[in-house]
């Protein structure tokens, strides 16, 4: 079964930095009821958000889950807080 083939939840993304001067502070996913790996819903975001594509495809944004910090393979549930975060640079 696909991710389009399962029961469907909306899930409210956070985005930071340059993602949210591209697309707004958040973004609404359907995430699969079971839930889904933080790779798959970076998939899911370029394809509902293509002008994300781009920058969540590249392996560098990272995601935080209920404010801990995840790894990739890490999954994401219905109803958890999820924010996304481009890398950053300073001085």
């Amino acid at each position: 079964m696909t991710t389009v083939d399962r029961p469907q939840t909306e899930l409210e993304l956070e985005l930071c930095g340059k993602l949210a001067d591209v697309a707004g502070a958040f973004v609404t996913i359907a995430v699969p009821d079971d839930g889904c790996s933080i790779a798959e819903l970076f998939a899911l975001v370029g394809q509902r958000h293509p002008t994300l594509a781009g920058l969540t495809g590249n392996g560098r944004v990272r995601a935080c889950v209920n404010e801990a910090v995840v790894a990739p393979e890490a999954r994401v549930m219905p109803g958890d807080e999820v924010a996304l975060f481009p890398p950053v640079s300073g001085g």
